[in-house]
């Protein structure tokens, strides 16, 4: 295939766009990502820093009480003289008159003098450490574990000569505190990844990174988390609310490529009208002289005046065609002095032609149309063939008298048929109309409902209406039959239900009366099936009654789908007095029931196989979770499956959508659910 001039400029041009483009966008993406690692390394910074800083604001009461200790003229007088007896009992009566949870005392060398109470080891890790690194009056601040205190946040205070004297924080307690301080929420976990302790209870389930939560998005900076010694005992994570931030970086990012994308166009825009002035005249010239080239001698091309070699190519095309004109016309005026006295005589042969018909009158005209020949011919045969003609009028016109009576009868009987089709028609409209086209309007809840009639009226119905702020009434029903008959009982069962339900009875209740009802005046012993709903908006409690109908199809939101449990009932007119039964089903949210009539799975495809449930089941699962594109497949499916059938039965389905919230166990005690 020949690509044109200006398909192969316009892809040149493209290519070039693209080529420009990406040597644009790859080195600005490098620097926006060498701009992200550095910024990531310097919030870490600052948070380590934003961290250390809380964790001194949480133990700063700590640090006041312990300072106190320390000044304890009691306990000084017990380290001199290294008596531990009255250590221990000195570091217990001021733990007391402190309320610090716990107190340690370290001698000069890291060994380990009294606690109080007493415990079966250090606060501290790395005691002789510690003694050798924190001088007098100065303080120390970090998270320690231990199997007998958990997780606790320690402060020790240098003492002079020597020594350490610690006092232990709840771990939980300094977290809130540290996370209160910084305005964020932390998270607390050890070398294996194990929470320890958290601010917020909804963290533990976080992994990290970048987290959207309630509409807003978080930013988990990690660090590690050092004890009193310098070691590492773990991480704390501490995350952010960067909701402003976020949102500010993606406006910026819009608006450049926006501004991109203007460019752009208003680039290609600019060089398309370009190009476009420059190959639209030579398109328009090769499409004249093409058009010249197969007879055409008065194409021209539109081009307008210009002093470039299109022009003058306009011009050449111009001066042929005033050329070919010319020619023409010699040649016209000619062939018109040749065939003008012909003419004359012809016309008048032709004229009395015109009382001739079919065979006769296409010879006669045969012969004046050939070229060059004479006309005796054309005029004997005319006046054989008028002779001939007026022979045959008088036997045409009695067979053409009979013939008329039976066209008039024909007609007749067409006008009387078309009324009926007519008829037939606006009852088909009548019924459709009473399907519903714009259903109930809820955040907890979406409808869609659709009828296919097998013939000009169909003898299904389907109704949907709120009874009242919180209740929604669904009904459908299949009479036995077809045609005006079947459609005009359904239409009577389907007032029937909509008014008892009206009235405030249950779909039980409902189907009694509408029963009762038509079973009392039947004399052509039709019936009809049908099951009435009606679903509590405020619950997803869906009440229900069956009268010999299809099981409706629920598909779940776990992805679970099966018929729903009806209870036992018979079809509406076929006896009176029976007690019908209301079962009842919580939906959950993304739950989705199809009502159908049996026009769907006794559709009759090829070798008079039957749709069936399996199939319809199989469609439920790999529809879309909305109405109508569910009801959209399920009758594409059918569709496809009836092949060139027929179809034998009326086709109506509803379809549910419950999207109200879950309410677990305070909910009605939910019906057992046939699953397939």
């Amino acid at each position: 295939m020949v690509m044109s001039l200006r398909a192969r400029i316009l892809l040149l041009f493209a290519l070039a766009t693209l080529l420009v483009a990406a040597s644009v966008a790859l080195p600005a993406w490098l620097v926006l990502r060498d701009g992200e690692q550095r910024a990531a390394s310097l919030r870490a910074t600052v948070q380590a820093n934003a961290v250390r800083e809380a964790m001194e604001s949480a133990a700063a009461p700590l640090a006041e009480a312990l300072r106190g200790v320390a000044r304890d003229a009691a306990l000084s007088a017990a380290r001199a003289s290294g008596d531990e007896q009255a250590l221990r009992q000195r570091l217990g009566a001021l733990r007391d008159e402190t309320s610090i949870a716990r107190l340690d005392l370290l001698g000069g060398q890291g060994q380990w003098l009294a606690a109080a109470p007493a415990a079966a080891e250090p606060l501290i890790s790395g005691t002789a450490a510690l003694v050798r690194e924190i001088y007098a009056d100065a303080l120390r601040v970090g998270f320690e574990t231990s199997a007998a205190e958990g997780l606790v946040l320690v402060v020790s205070l240098g003492l002079s000569p020597g020594g350490v004297l610690s006092a232990s924080l709840g771990g939980e307690v300094a977290l809130h505190r540290i996370a209160h301080s910084m305005g964020a929420a932390a998270l607390l976990r050890d070398h294996a990844g194990v929470p320890l302790a958290a601010s917020a209870s909804w963290l533990l389930g976080e992994a990290g990174g970048t987290v959207k939560r309630e509409g807003r998005i978080y930013r988990t900076e990690t660090m590690r988390l050092l004890n009193s010694a310098g070691a590492a005992i773990g991480d704390i994570q501490v995350m952010a609310e960067v909701t402003a931030e976020a949102q500010a970086r993606q406006l910026v990012l819009l608006l450049a490529g926006a501004l991109l994308v203007i460019a752009a166009s208003a680039t290609c825009l600019a060089l398309y009208r370009i190009i476009r002035d420059a190959l639209d005249p030579l398109t328009e010239l090769a499409r004249a002289l093409q058009a010249v080239a197969q007879g055409d001698i008065f194409a021209s091309a539109a081009i307008g005046p210009r002093g470039d070699e299109v022009g003058a190519i306009g011009q050449a095309l111009e001066s042929l065609r005033a050329n070919t004109l010319t020619l023409d016309r010699l040649e016209a005026r000619a062939r018109l002095a040749g065939h003008r006295e012909r003419a004359v005589i012809g016309r008048e042969i032709a004229r009395l032609a015109d009382v001739l018909e079919g065979r006769e009158r296409s010879e006669i005209l045969g012969l004046l149309g050939v070229e060059g020949a004479t006309l005796a011919p054309a005029f004997a045969r005319l006046s054989g063939h008028v002779a001939q003609q007026h022979r045959e009028m008088a036997t045409l016109l009695a067979e053409r008298t009979r013939d008329l009576d039976l066209v008039r009868q024909a007609l007749e009987e067409r006008t009387q048929l078309s009324r009926m089709r007519e008829e037939l028609d606006v009852a088909r409209r009548l019924q459709l109309s009473s399907v519903p086209t714009v259903f109930p309007q809820s955040a907890d809840f979406r409808l869609h409902a659709t009828m296919l009639p097998a013939k000009e009226v169909g003898g299904d119905f389907c109704d949907v209406f709120m009874l009242d702020e919180h209740r929604l009434a669904l009904m459908i029903g299949d009479a036995s039959g077809k045609g005006v008959g079947a459609a005009i009982f359904i239409a009577m069962a389907r007032s029937l239900l909509r008014a008892a339900i009206g009235r405030g009875a249950s779909p039980a209740e409902a189907l009694a009366q509408a029963n009762d009802t038509l079973a009392a005046d039947n004399p052509t012993l039709m019936f009809a099936t049908a099951i009435v709903a009606v679903l509590d908006c405020t619950t997803g409690v869906l009440t229900y009654a069956n009268a010999g109908h299809n099981a409706p199809r629920l598909r779940a939101a776990d992805g679970g789908e099966g018929e729903l449990t009806l209870p036992d009932g018979i079809a509406l007119g076929v006896m009176d007095g029976f007690a019908f039964d209301d079962r009842r089903h919580r939906l959950i949210p993304g739950d989705h029931v199809l009502f159908f009539t049996d026009g769907v799975t006794e559709a009759i495809g090829p070798g008079q196989e039957l749709f069936g449930d399996e199939r319809l089941a199989d469609v439920m699962r790999e529809a879309a979770r909305a109405p109508a594109p569910l009801l959209d497949a399920v009758r594409q499916a059918v569709e496809h499956f009836a092949a060139s059938e027929p179809q034998a039965d009326d086709i109506t389905m509803l379809a549910l959508s419950w999207r109200g919230e879950d309410q677990g166990a305070d909910a009605p005690q939910q019906e057992a659910l046939a699953w397939t």
